[in-house]
């Protein structure tokens, strides 16, 4: 809902305690900072993941399900299937 906010709120983590963001994902980052809010929303937050995932170049897929993890060698290999618009599924493996 959009009346939905974080019940934890983001400090950033230049401030008097020099500890780090409570509702932070990832090391040296701040949504307080990012988004300018102490309690953000779920939208706010999600501005802020995709912020994050952009940043380090991920690929991000929704409507997916995560079906199994496997090492091979030095890599993984992630089974899932996804959700097209259509709403058929196809499943495959992704390597990384």
């Amino acid at each position: 809902p959009e009346e939905m906010r974080f019940i934890s709120p983001s400090f950033n983590q230049q401030g008097w305690t020099s500890s780090f963001d409570l509702n932070s994902v990832a090391f040296g980052t701040s949504p307080a900072f990012s988004l300018h809010a102490q309690h953000p929303s779920g939208s706010q937050y999600a501005d802020y993941l995709g912020a994050l995932a952009k940043d380090a170049k991920l690929r991000v897929e929704l409507r997916t399900e995560v079906l199994g993890i496997e090492r091979v060698g030095g890599a993984f290999e992630v089974a899932v299937r996804a959700r097209r618009d259509g709403g058929e599924d196809r499943e495959e493996t992704l390597r990384a």
